[in-house]
């Protein structure tokens, strides 16, 4: 059986290595891109089972990665992370069709968790 695969958006590129250790451990595998163009180059060329995207990314952002995401795979589930956390971006990333908004600073297991959260499969 193939393990799920997570596509990480993070510009941070310590804490993205950090995370993407921390999935590979727990059975995941993991692409990850620092930045959105980065990002939609992975996304055409691989289906992902799940999204966590930094909500800034130098200064832009990742917001317009939710569209192509979903539409290459509709039951991908999608987490936001931020360290600006704030009610309007995450009733605008809801609305965009992100599953879960988690703030910063997270750990894998809350990541995990929020990603995870409602997940009928």
């Amino acid at each position: 059986m193939e393990k799920p695969h997570i596509l990480l958006v993070e510009d941070d590129e310590v804490f993205a290595r950090v995370m993407s250790r921390a999935l590979l451990h727990r059975d995941y595998e993991v692409s990850h891109a620092a930045n959105e163009q980065d990002a939609l180059q992975l996304i055409k060329s691989r289906r992902f089972d799940y999204a966590i995207l930094d909500l800034n990314l130098g200064g832009h952002t990742s917001l317009g990665l939710i569209a192509p995401l979903k539409h290459s795979n509709p039951e991908l589930r999608i987490l936001i992370l931020t360290g600006y956390a704030s009610i309007t971006t995450a009733v605008e990333a809801i609305k965009l069709g992100a599953d879960n908004y988690l703030a910063k600073p997270a750990d894998a297991e809350e990541i995990l968790a929020a990603l995870l959260a409602n997940d009928q499969t």
